[in-house]
Parts: C-alpha cells; structure tokens; sequence
C-alpha cells in the first residue's frame, strides 16, 4: 500500500461531450483582423493571453499582457517557439488540474506580469484566468479557424465561467 502526503493528491476537472460542445462556442468577441484586436487591447490595462498564436501578435503589436499562456503547439500540431517563459506548469489535455488552477490563482493575484508554458495543453487555462482575475481584465484566446476572442472580465463572465466549470466530471488525477 502507497502512503501519500495528502497534498500531492491533485483532482483533474475534466469536461463531458455536452461540455466540451459548450466550450467549442465563443464566449466574447470574436476577431478575425488582428488590427482591431490590437485597436480593442489597447483599452485594457490588463491583457492575459491563452494560446500560442495569439500570445505572440499581441506581443508583436508591442502590447504587453499581464499573463501569457502557451503551450508551443498551435492546433495541437505546429510547433511554435514560445517567448521567454517564468513558470512552466502540467496540465495534460482535455482536462484542467486543480494544482493548475491554483498556480494560476497565484498569478491573477499578483502584480507581477507573468509568462506560462504548459506542457500538455493550454486551451482550459481561460476557466481559472476569468475565475481568479480581477474586474476589468480582458483574456485572449485562439478560436480555431475563426481568429482570437476576447473576454472581458466582470461579474457575468465569472457566473458563466462557473457555471460551465461546475459541469465538469471532478476525479482525482
């Protein structure tokens, strides 16, 4: 029999179908012309980016976000080459850990602009950026052949956040 320190037991928040079919849906404004995304950014003192792609036109537009989230693969294939990087942190696709979650509580909290590389997959990090971010944050991420989103942060977007959040299958990792 294994003995475990309790705090290494982690919990994996994964979505059923229904969910998933939830989560493919845009949740903000959508972006096709990254000019007007990068028009709209300028407004938000607090830019948390999720995504490869759209982490680095941001960063191209001299726009500098308060968080940033990649995971080096864009459509779970191309490679793409993150920027500098602070923390790195496990998160496997398809699911959003607990310990993951809190890290990026951690940061949300904070002042410090931060840049995150997630080995595994980046796509679930949007859920704990608007749960633990603060009124007024904007979070960025790649819509899959349509262009970026934004999702300004307030009241409605935290109840819907949770809403979705409260539908995953809870198990232990």
């Amino acid at each position: 029999m294994e003995v475990r320190d309790k705090r290494e037991v982690d919990l994996c928040f994964k979505p059923s179908r229904g969910v998933r079919k939830e989560l493919s849906r845009p949740y903000g404004i959508l972006f096709s012309d990254t000019a007007k995304l990068i028009s709209y950014l300028s407004n938000f003192n607090r830019i948390v980016t999720v995504g490869d792609v759209v982490t680095n036109s941001v960063i191209s537009a001299k726009l500098t976000p308060f968080l940033t989230v990649v995971d080096g693969k864009t459509k779970r294939s191309i490679s793409v080459t993150p920027h500098s990087i602070g923390k790195t942190i496990v998160n496997e696709p398809g699911l959003l850990r607990l310990s993951t979650m809190l890290k990026i509580k951690e940061i949300m909290e904070g002042d410090s602009p931060t840049s995150v590389f997630i080995v595994g997959e980046d796509d679930m990090i949007v859920i704990p950026a608007i749960i633990y971010g603060r009124k007024g944050d904007v979070v960025v991420y790649g819509q899959p052949n349509a262009g970026a989103v934004c999702l300004e942060n307030w009241e409605g977007s935290k109840w819907r956040v949770m809403d979705i959040l409260s539908k995953f299958v809870v198990e232990r990792c």
